[in-house]
């Protein structure tokens, strides 16, 4: 088994299990059914607000469900209208089990769908973690709707670069544990061997992953003792492992986002994290890899993967400042 399959075998046999609370009855004021492709298929989507600064919010995964987005309100002024959308085959909208139905082209029209039939227009579009990625095919399409692009969490790069830091980081928690340190430069080095037996609960791998995985999640997913409810309600209502079965993940990794983030025109904000598990020091890459012309920010904050629950007000006040520059030109 490769390091790329190791780190991503480790996220889900591990992450989408860890959660602190019951799932809420979600607030349907406001709550839109949408229909698309051809009327096939409804998705959720649901308007917060009534503010001039529109914000299309697109979630991660594939495959996590909206609900660790719901904190933008109370975190954000009355100027905003915030527009949440659950993507097809995530809680709230429809599953379908049909493979073929899960490609990006695919989900970039069911954005365009949306934001048609919500009529939204001259709005700030954000996407976080995989949810960067389709803001960039989107926006690359479509970006004479948009007043500004907001990519948080995720960067333009090979998967096995960001897998090598993520076993990096593992490796780095292992050498804190004295039975597992003379095994961390073994993983490190791309000899993982027994670690990837993760089925037999007698194995190296399992016995490391059960005291190290914990401390990876605390310090890299979201810094935080205890989950709020809304981000632990977006774990227990994650579809991450059928859109792993449905080769979702793997179709999605492979393509080269470059191809979109070049044709960027509009204004781009890349928001990282310091502690998060995708390496922050790529973000100022990305950033020279738009046009000259284009008014682009980069903003690293002190959380992690989740940096919108475990570092907010730097999070939050990077969206609102890059908005309301935007708006004063």
């Amino acid at each position: 088994m490769d390091k790329y399959k190791f780190i991503l075998l480790l996220v889900f046999l591990s992450i989408y299990s860890l959660c602190f609370s019951q799932e809420k009855v979600t607030n349907k004021e406001n709550v839109e059914m949408v229909s698309i492709r051809n009327d096939k298929f409804k998705v959720w989507t649901k308007k917060v607000g009534n503010g001039n600064r529109k914000l299309l919010l697109l979630h991660g995964g594939p495959g996590t469900s909206p609900e660790y987005f719901f904190n933008f309100p109370e975190n954000l002024s009355k100027d905003y209208t915030i527009f949440y959308y659950s993507q097809l085959g995530t809680h709230f909208s429809d599953i379908p089990k049909d493979s073929t139905l899960y490609n990006l082209d695919n989900f970039v029209e069911d954005v365009e769908e949306v934001r048609q039939k919500l009529k939204i227009d001259d709005f700030y579009l954000l996407g976080h973690s995989w949810g960067s990625y389709l803001a960039q095919a989107y926006a690359a399409k479509y970006q004479e709707h948009l007043k500004g692009i907001i990519l948080c969490n995720n960067i333009n790069e090979h998967n096995d670069l960001i897998a090598d830091y993520g076993i990096q980081l593992y490796a780095n928690i292992m050498d804190e544990f004295p039975e597992f340190k003379p095994y961390s430069d073994s993983l490190r080095f791309g000899f993982s061997g027994k670690f990837t037996e993760f089925d037999n609960p007698e194995s190296l791998g399992s016995k490391i992953r059960e005291k190290v995985w914990p401390e990876m999640v605390k310090r890299h997913y979201a810094r935080l003792e205890t989950y709020p409810e809304d981000l632990s309600n977006s774990k227990i209502n994650s579809n991450g492992s059928l859109m792993q079965e449905l080769g979702f993940h793997e179709r999605v990794y492979r393509i080269d986002y470059n191809q979109y983030l070049v044709k960027l025109e509009k204004p781009v904000l890349f928001i990282g994290a310091k502690y998060d598990f995708i390496p922050p020091f790529y973000y100022v890459k990305m950033k020279d890899k738009l046009p000259k012309t284009t008014f682009s920010k980069v903003v690293i904050t002190n959380g992690s993967h989740f940096t919108m629950w475990d570092d907010k007000e730097t999070f939050f006040k990077a969206i609102d400042d890059f908005i309301t520059d935007i708006e004063k030109k």
